[in-house]
């Protein structure tokens, strides 16, 4: 059963996608990148009114921005976390490094890798390349999006066959799937075809784009799509 992933920058936003039926509620700052870090109080605030009725995530931005630990921007109720790999693909140490990032996850939280897309032109090392080192980091999820907002969609990127193949790799990995990437209406019936665990959106649930105001209506509506998907 594929479930909605949103992404939220306040609490506000999170009770509304709550309302809206979400399945997980994501914490990020569209304004800071793809995976933006938000502040560890907008963090906290979006734990306290999601109250433990669905799983909280956050994103961390990318791996090449970790100056500091991770662990205070993490705090108890969050269940996921994640961090993007740009710039990383002709590094040597990226997985030593990723390492640590993710050694430094509080208890309990469980580890999701990121692939891009359009890894090439964000200099990401290849999706099989961290397919493998995902799992031996022990991920329990990965997540497939798009770095460069302006430059397409998913499958713009990553036609459906190929992501299709891709997706059973993760899946034979031992990986939950979700797929992200600019989605919205149009393009659910392709995407959902390869049955992800979740669909992630920003943009698709706001009025005026990903930093834009969360609409609920755009959120339920994305819902009972998935509702009847799932029937």
């Amino acid at each position: 059963m594929t479930q909605l992933l949103v992404s939220v920058r306040n609490a506000d936003e999170a009770r509304l996608a709550l309302d809206a039926g979400a399945g997980l509620i994501d914490v990020k700052e569209p304004s800071r990148g793809p995976l933006g870090m938000p502040d560890s109080s907008v963090v906290r605030e979006v734990v306290a009114v999601v109250g433990g009725r669905v799983a909280v995530s956050v994103a961390l931005g990318e791996l090449l921005e970790i100056s500091a630990p991770v662990g205070p921007i993490i705090p108890a109720g969050v269940g996921y976390a994640k961090l993007g790999l740009s710039g990383c693909g002709d590094r040597r140490d990226w997985v030593e490094r990723w390492e640590a990032v993710l050694e430094a996850y509080p208890p309990g939280v469980r580890r999701v890798a990121v692939v891009y897309a359009d890894w090439q032109a964000c200099r990401c090392p290849a999706p099989e390349t961290i397919v493998a080192a995902a799992s031996g980091q022990r991920c329990e999820a990965l997540l497939v999006d798009t770095f460069d907002k302006s430059r397409g969609r998913l499958l713009d990127h990553w036609p459906l066959a190929d992501l299709g193949r891709f997706v059973e790799r993760v899946r034979s990995a031992g990986m939950a799937i979700v797929l992200a990437g600019s989605l919205d209406a149009a393009a659910l019936t392709p995407v959902l075809s390869l049955e992800p665990d979740w669909i992630a959106v920003r943009g698709a649930v706001c009025r005026g784009g990903r930093e834009g105001q969360l609409d609920a209506a755009l959120a339920r509506t994305l819902v009972v799509c998935l509702e009847q998907r799932n029937a």
